[in-house]
């Protein structure tokens, strides 16, 4: 008796469905935690931050730059070629920039020394080895000459600005060195100021 060979059976549809399904529910629970995941993630990154942030200690105050007016002057003088003044001041004036101006008007090097005065105004001084009239004018915010003043000593030329409250004197040395005192302090504290400035002039 001849045996008829069976024919082999296919894949059962029912499997191929159940794989399918499993992946798509992976792929689900997968893109479900990874926001999870990534919230997790970066909470944990704050918390950190935050506790970095406590444990690191902050200054009360923002440190200021120390000025040494004396040493900047040491430095200046070869660019100069002069020696630049500092003024001997009592307790109170802080020097708040002292250096070079380097060819701001006219190609002229000058000498830049300002503070900050006891009662929390401006003084300062410039100097320069025969300098232009542009740059003087430019120190005294273009102040017109209007008579003189005898200072520490010396005679100042009065080119102060009183519509906007500043007070310029201008001393111009008979070695071609000119030095202005301008600033917002009142008159006394200026009087103190350039008398402080015409003791150190030779």
């Amino acid at each position: 008796m001849t045996e008829t060979p069976s024919t082999p059976a296919g894949p059962a549809p029912q499997v191929v469905g159940s794989a399918a399904a499993r992946s798509a529910e992976h792929r689900r629970k997968s893109l479900s935690t990874r926001p999870k995941d990534m919230l997790l993630s970066m909470a944990v990154i704050v918390g950190i931050v935050l506790v970095l942030l406590l444990l690191v200690p902050r200054p009360n105050e923002v440190p200021t730059r120390s000025i040494d007016p004396a040493s900047a002057a040491v430095g200046a003088q070869a660019d100069l070629g002069f020696t630049p003044v500092v003024p001997e001041l009592s307790e109170g004036w802080t020097p708040r920039a002292a250096g070079l101006q380097l060819k701001a008007t006219d190609d002229v090097t000058a000498w830049q020394l300002t503070y900050t005065t006891p009662s929390g105004t401006y003084a300062g001084v410039q100097q320069a080895e025969n300098p232009t009239e542009a740059w003087e004018s430019r120190q005294v915010t273009d102040g017109k000459e209007d008579g003189t003043e005898n200072v520490g000593g010396l005679e100042w030329v009065n080119r102060s600005r009183t519509d906007r409250g500043t007070t310029s004197w201008v001393h111009r040395g008979d070695n071609g060195i000119t030095t202005i005192v301008t600033g917002t302090a009142d008159e006394t504290q200026m009087a103190q100021f350039a008398t402080a400035v015409a003791a150190e002039l030779d």
